[in-house]
This record gives structure tokens, C-alpha cells and sequence, in this order.
């Protein structure tokens, strides 16, 4: 038993010591610590040699699949398995035991024998004991950076206290080593997820200065916007007034004052430019108008401002906001982004709109001078 399984662990390390350094949770420490509870409970079941064996190998391929894939990589570190065992000539009976141990590691899986229930328990010891949170963190972070899913701390907390709520040890051996300390984290996770709660709640929902200064931000950035949109719309006449008398009566004189030409042009071209930039200012922001379900979850959507749900059914809307509403630090986080890309909005408008006036002063000068210029020269 020794020599195969000694084996099977330097290849395993040769493996993920190549895995990805985002790998922070699923790497080779996980499957040693894993290797270990299945030697705790193989010894505490009074396994027999060959029962043992199929267990440690099992824990030591059960994630091997991490080098090719993230979600699914049960089946691949079954194929990793059954490629490594079959070039060592091991007997295909226990070989079909170790792939079984390895693929009831996936979620939601049944096991069906007793050495299955043993390797769900060894997968999942970790929730029972004392560094449990340790590794919990390193799981945060390794879900943010190889699968982009961020969670706020109450979202967190709550999300891995359903979990261990709902879970059971499969064998009474790993009920008896890890289940008290299991419940002692659960606990602690649902008081964590009760502070982080009250934290969020000093924040806005607790200053009645911040909620004020968010109310006058807001109203200031919507005053702001329509006078943007106002003098976009001054722009828009007073050009669109040049080009349509201004400029017919001056085109019937330039044909007996030549020195007009070029005045002309230049204060035509003005009124277009101005004209452009004025009605980008005001042109509406593109918009999908449907937000994902998982963009929900991950609280990085706004569903107050109306072009992130128009195209969404009732249901859908419906299920959106009672997830945003039902969780506060989602809540301010949806005020905070509405209140942020208001202000890019403004930004932009205005700084379009900077530049339509800016082209329309600069250019009546020019015309202006232009034509002072052409005007004392012809005569």
C-alpha cells in the first residue's frame, strides 16, 4: 500500500505545485489536509489495507482537476486518477473504487457505500475545525479572483452559515471528531454575519447627516443635469436660428461682396461643430435595459434607474428588488452607484458642452475678425 500511495502523492505534487497561484483554497495544502482526515478516519473506522488505500488516493486526486478546470473538475481528476493507476498496473476493481471516491466529492452527489461517505467527510472536515475560518478567507479570495465573484461581508457570512447549517456529517466517526466544532462555526458565522449587519447599519442608514448629504447630492446632481440639457438647448436654437436666416441672407450677398466667402464658411462650420457637441451632451447614454440575475447577486447593479430593467418581466424585476431591498449593504451600495454614475453623466454632458462653447466663441471671433480683416482689404 505504501509505495503506491507514496507515488500517487509525488505526482499529485508535481501537479499542483504548477496549479495557479489564485488557486489560493483549492492547492497542494488543501490535499495534504484532506490526505489527513482520510487517515484520521480510516484509522478511527478500523478500514482494512486495501479500503484505506482506496481512500487515500481518492484524497489525494480529488482536486487534481483544478489544473484543467474549476467548475466540473471532479471528472477530470477522476481521468487524471485512472491514467496515473493504470500505468502502475493497479487492479482495475480498486481503481473503479478510487474513481467513485473521487466523483462523489462533487456537490449534490450521493454516496452510495460507506468508503464514499468516509471521503465526503474528509473533503469537507475543514468545516469542522479550528482554523476553519482561515481557510475560509483564502476561499473568499480565490472565488474573487478566478471566478469574479465578490460578496459583501454580510452576504459572505450568511452564504457559508446556510451551508453549514445544512450540512451533515455521512458517518457518525466524523460527527463524533468534527461535529462539535462544526456547530461552534456555525455559530460564530451567524454572529459574524449579525455584526457585519449592525456595522452597515452605522453607515448611511445610521447618520441621518450622511442620508442628508446624499439627498442634496442627489437633487444637486439632477439641477445640474437639467441646466446641462438647458444650455445644450440654448446652443442648439441660437445656432440653428444663424444657419437657417443668418446665413441665407448673407449667401445672397456674397456673390456682390466676395470678401464675405470666407466669414461665411468659417461661421457655418462653427454653428455645425457647436451644433454636434451640443446634441451629444443631450443624447440619452445607451442602455440595455436587463440586468442578469447573477449581476444581482454579486450587488453590482442599480435597478431604481429605469434603463437597467426596462426589458426585464415583472418576475424578474420583482425578484431583483426584493434581493436588493432585503439587504441593506446592497441597498447603500445601489444609492452609492446611482449617485456615481449620475456624476459621470454630468461629467460627460459638461464637458461636451465645454467644448461646444468653446468652438462657438472662438469661432464668431474668428468670423468677426475674418470679416473685419476681408472688409478693410476689398475696400
Amino acid at each position: 500500500m505504501e509505495w503506491i500511495v507514496q507515488e500517487a502523492e509525488h505526482y499529485v505534487t508535481g501537479l499542483l505545485e504548477n496549479l495557479n497561484a489564485q488557486y489560493c483554497y483549492h492547492d497542494l495544502e488543501h490535499t495534504l489536509r484532506v490526505k489527513k482526515a482520510a487517515e484520521e478516519l480510516s484509522d478511527a473506522a478500523e478500514l482494512s489495507p486495501d479500503e484505506k488505500e482506496i481512500l487515500l488516493l481518492a484524497a489525494l486526486f480529488h482536486d487534481t482537476g483544478f489544473v484543467e478546470v474549476y467548475y466540473g473538475h471532479e471528472q477530470v481528476s477522476a481521468r487524471l486518477a485512472r491514467e496515473f493507476l493504470s500505468e502502475k498496473s493497479y487492479p482495475d476493481e480498486k481503481m473503479n473504487s478510487v474513481i467513485s471516491c473521487i466523483r462523489v466529492t462533487a456537490m449534490h452527489t450521493q454516496a452510495d457505500n460507506r468508503l464514499e461517505q468516509l471521503m465526503k467527510d474528509a473533503d469537507l472536515s475543514n468545516l469542522g475545525q479550528e482554523d476553519y475560518f482561515k481557510y475560509l478567507d483564502r476561499l473568499r479570495s480565490e472565488w474573487e479572483m478566478v471566478l469574479n465573484e465578490r460578496y459583501s461581508d454580510v452576504a459572505w457570512y450568511r452564504l457559508n452559515h446556510q451551508f453549514l447549517k445544512k450540512h451533515h456529517y455521512q458517518t457518525t466517526i466524523a460527527q463524533t471528531l468534527y461535529g462539535q466544532q462544526c456547530a461552534v462555526n456555525q455559530k460564530r458565522l451567524k454572529k459574524m454575519a449579525k455584526d457585519s449587519k449592525e456595522k452597515l447599519r452605522k453607515g448611511i442608514q445610521g447618520s441621518k447627516s450622511a442620508q442628508m448629504m446624499f439627498k442634496t447630492s442627489l437633487r444637486n446632481h439632477l439641477d445640474l443635469s437639467n441646466l446641462a440639457d438647458n444650455k445644450a438647448n440654448i446652443m442648439l436654437s441660437v445656432n440653428a436660428l444663424i444657419i437657417t436666416i443668418a446665413m441665407p441672407v448673407a449667401a445672397s450677398y456674397i456673390a456682390q461682396l466676395p470678401y464675405l466667402l470666407v466669414p461665411a464658411i468659417i461661421l457655418l462650420c462653427t454653428c455645425l461643430a457647436s451644433m454636434i457637441f451640443a446634441t451629444l451632451a443631450t443624447r440619452p447614454i445607451k442602455m440595455s435595459g436587463y440586468t442578469p440575475p447573477e449581476t444581482i447577486d454579486q450587488g453590482e447593479s442599480n435597478l431604481f434607474f429605469f434603463g437597467n430593467f426596462f426589458r426585464m418581466s415583472l418576475r424578474e424585476y420583482q425578484s431583483g428588488m426584493a434581493k436588493v431591498v432585503d439587504d441593506d449593504e446592497q441597498l447603500e451600495g445601489t444609492i452609492m452607484r446611482d449617485l456615481y454614475f449620475l456624476g459621470r453623466s454630468l461629467g460627460r454632458k459638461y464637458r461636451q458642452l465645454r467644448i461646444c462653447y468653446n468652438i462657438f466663441m472662438m469661432g464668431i471671433i474668428a468670423a468677426v475678425i475674418i470679416f473685419a480683416i476681408a472688409y478693410l482689404l476689398y475696400n
